[in-house]
């Protein structure tokens, strides 16, 4: 087990990156295709769903602050049933790893390395994964605050060089086909990102001051979807919606839009650092969960000796998972939030409602032994 520690703050940072991830990347586009111009409006309701799920998942964490979800599920259900419950936990985040892995692939294969085998590309982006893993959630930790305050300033900065091309016309008009197709694009933004933040039921028992936890990490539940809402306003009012549905990624053809002149243009490679360092954030932590989920399934002793297997099994699953852009496109917005539902929502639940069951009759029962008067012994048994 890793012995290293976090603190709220960097735990804060770390959730935030996550949670963009490769979000930032696919989802603008995933949801221009069910909402149209007014995917903004989704990616505000977001930030409210994002919440809830980050209250449940703070109300289970904080009822067993001192393990992760693959330990206390074993003493709520019983060791047989917590351990398959574990292995499910297991495999989520090893196919959860090799999604994303097939995601960042694609993205750089397609826009950045497109003569690059994906196999490389993925074995590449691996490298720094498995090192960081390696080194312990500590370092994973202090790297993201480096990471941070680099990618906050490079979307400032293009940020601000975007607003002369902000055409408002092209978010009118609002709601044309009324409300439901935001509502509607909810769907496929529940299912991913906000159904991964899972990987936090994994991460609090290496928190240092717990005390501040919860106030940082709703903050950062907010933050994370409202960025998106900030992406989705731009690439509409930029693009137009027409081109927003067509580019697969986006966000990418967005920073083509910066040009100062024949001084300051295609940064959209730079740009592309923030997305590539979320993600590489969200799937090192991904990775780490698996290693972490292995070692208190099978009793390993240290988590270093799942690196190494795990990811062999994960490179060549990155390929299977999906085949192309179009599948990618339908795996997220119709089978990943079925598909995460169970893991995400459904058992952190159900493991809550057991828990405060079997709490509950444990303190009824104690309550009735202490209100038992104690037996005496007889003198004619003396």
């Amino acid at each position: 087990m890793d012995k290293a520690k976090i603190t709220s703050a960097q735990f804060a940072i770390l959730m935030y990156m996550y949670i963009l991830g490769e979000a930032a990347i696919v989802q603008p586009h995933t949801i221009a295709n069910i909402a149209g111009s007014d995917e903004w409006f989704t990616m505000i309701l977001s930030i409210f769903v994002q919440l809830g799920f980050g209250w449940l998942y703070m109300k289970l964490s904080f009822k067993y602050p001192d393990e992760t979800i693959i330990e206390y599920s074993q003493r709520i259900l019983g060791k047989g049933a917590g351990w398959v419950l574990g292995f499910i936990y297991l495999l989520f985040f090893i196919i959860l790893v090799a999604y994303i892995l097939r995601v960042i692939s694609g993205f750089l294969g397609s826009v950045i390395l497109p003569r690059s085998p994906l196999d490389i590309i993925g074995l590449v982006f691996m490298i720094p994964v498995v090192y960081g893993v390696f080194l312990g959630l500590g370092v994973i930790g202090r790297a993201t605050e480096i990471l941070l305050p680099i990618a906050v300033f490079v979307f400032i900065v293009s940020s601000i060089m975007l607003v002369p091309k902000i055409d408002v016309d092209n978010l009118l008009p609002v709601f044309p086909d009324g409300i439901m197709p935001s509502i509607k694009g909810l769907y496929s933004i529940i299912g991913f990102p906000t159904m991964d933040v899972v990987v936090v039921l994994m991460l609090v028992r290496f928190i240092v001051d717990k005390k501040k936890t919860r106030k940082y990490f709703y903050i950062t539940s907010a933050a994370a979807p409202f960025t998106l809402v900030i992406i989705a306003l731009y690439t509409i009012s930029v693009l137009g919606i027409e081109e927003t549905i067509r580019a697969p990624y986006v966000v990418y053809d967005l920073a083509k839009e910066i040009r100062i002149e024949r001084i300051f243009e295609r940064v959209e490679a730079l740009v592309g650092i923030i997305w590539i360092s979320t993600t590489f954030v969200k799937i090192t932590l991904s990775f780490y969960a698996v290693t972490i989920a292995a070692v208190q399934l099978f009793k390993l002793t240290s988590y270093k000796y799942a690196i190494i297997p795990f990811l062999f099994l994960t490179l060549p699953m990155s390929k299977w998972i999906v085949n192309n852009p179009a599948e990618l496109e339908y795996y997220l917005g119709y089978v990943y939030p079925i598909f995460a539902f169970f893991p995400s929502f459904l058992f952190p639940v159900l493991l809550l409602v057991i828990g405060a069951l079997k709490n509950k009759k444990q303190k009824s029962s104690g309550e009735e032994g202490r209100g038992q008067p104690e037996k005496t012994k007889s003198p004619s048994a003396e």
